[in-house]
C-alpha cells in the first residue's frame, strides 16, 4: 500500500503555505479565512514553543500540505492543535503528537479543541478516546444600527493605555482571569510576545477602566490582519473586587463605540461557554450573538 503523504517538522520559511492550509480548513467549516501568516509565525517564534520538535506538517507527494499539528504545555496539560481536511494524515499526526506528548510530559492529560461542525476531526478524537469537557464560543455583534451606549458605574473613568504601562496591564490581566478554568499564570515576556510585540498592536485600542488610581478593568483589542473591517477583543477582564457593578458591560460598550467611530461595524471575541464570571450573559446583554461554537476535549492518561 503506497504512502500518500509524509510527516515532517515544519520549516520557518513555509509559514505562508502552512497558513494557507489552516485557511482552507477554516473555509471548509466556516466559509471564512481567518489565519494570518504573521500570527502563525508569532506562535512558531514564541519563547515557550519548541518549534524544531513540536510543529509538524503532513505533505503530499506533490509538495502540497495536507495536515498541520503542534503541541504545547500549559498548566500541567499538553495541548494539541490539529488541523486538516483528510482523515489519514490527521490520524497520523495525532498519533505522533500523542507520542511526543508522552515524552514531553509523562502521564499528563491531553487537551485539544475543534469546531463543532468538523466531522473529520470530531470522529477522529472520539475514536482516539477524547471526551468533550467544555465548550467555547466566538461571539460577534453587528454595529450597523449604532453601538449601545455605555453606562459607567459611579467612580470609574476610562482611557487608553500609555507607554510604560504594559506590566501594569499584564498584572491586571492575570488577576482578572485567576479564577477561570485551567488558568495558568503567564510570564510577562510571553504575554508581551503575543500582545505587545504583535504587528497589529495599537495602544489606542487598549482601554483601561480606573477607580481613582487603581486599575479596575481592561479591554485589550486589535484589528486582525486578515479582517481589516473587524474589531477583535482579545482580553476583557475586571479585577474581582470591582465586579458586579456593570463595569464589564460598560467597557465592552465603550469598545464598540470606539470601533464604530473608526468605521468598523463588526466586533467579536472568544469566550468560555461556562465562564464562572457570567461573561456570556454580559456579552449577550451587550447585543452579541454566538457565531461559532467549539469543543474542548480531553484524553485522560496515566
Amino acid at each position: 500500500m503506497s504512502v500518500s503523504f509524509q510527516l515532517r517538522p515544519a520549516r520557518m520559511d513555509e509559514v505562508d503555505a502552512a497558513a494557507e492550509l489552516l485557511n482552507r480548513h477554516a473555509e471548509s467549516i466556516y466559509g471564512a479565512r481567518d489565519q494570518a501568516a504573521e500570527d502563525l509565525r508569532r506562535y512558531w517564534e514564541s519563547p515557550d514553543v519548541d518549534f524544531a520538535n513540536d510543529v509538524l506538517l503532513a505533505e503530499a507527494p506533490d509538495g502540497t500540505l495536507v495536515g498541520y499539528a503542534d503541541l504545547g504545555v500549559h498548566g500541567g496539560h499538553v495541548w494539541i492543535d490539529l488541523r486538516g481536511l483528510d482523515r489519514a494524515p490527521s490520524k497520523a499526526l495525532l498519533e505522533v503528537m500523542e507520542a511526543r506528548a508522552a515524552e514531553k510530559l509523562p502521564g499528563a492529560n491531553l487537551m485539544t479543541f475543534t469546531a463543532e461542525g468538523d466531522a473529520v476531526l470530531g470522529a477522529l478524537y472520539d475514536e482516539a478516546g477524547y471526551e468533550v469537557v467544555r465548550h467555547s464560543y466566538r461571539m460577534e455583534i453587528d454595529l450597523e444600527g449604532g453601538p449601545p451606549e455605555p453606562v459607567w458605574p459611579e467612580g470609574f473613568t476610562v482611557r487608553t493605555m500609555q507607554p510604560g504601562e504594559e506590566k501594569r496591564v499584564h498584572e491586571a490581566a492575570m488577576t482578572s482571569f485567576a479564577d477561570t478554568w485551567l488558568f495558568t499564570p503567564e510570564p510577562f515576556e510571553i504575554w508581551a510576545h503575543w500582545l505587545v510585540n504583535d504587528s497589529a498592536f495599537d495602544p489606542a485600542l487598549w482601554f483601561l477602566a480606573e477607580a481613582g488610581d487603581e486599575l479596575a478593568g481592561i479591554s485589550l483589542t486589535r484589528i486582525p490582519p486578515t479582517e481589516p473591517d473587524f474589531g477583535w477583543v482579545r482580553i476583557l477582564g475586571v479585577i474581582p473586587k470591582y465586579r458586579q457593578r456593570g463595569l464589564a458591560q460598560a467597557l465592552l460598550r465603550h469598545t464598540f463605540g470606539e470601533y464604530y467611530g473608526r468605521g468598523i461595524r463588526r466586533v467579536g471575541l472568544g469566550v468560555d461557554a461556562q465562564n464562572p464570571t457570567g461573561a456570556v450573559r454580559v456579552y449577550e446583554k451587550a447585543g452579541m450573538n454566538v457565531a461559532r461554537q467549539h469543543l474542548i476535549l480531553e484524553k485522560v492518561r496515566g
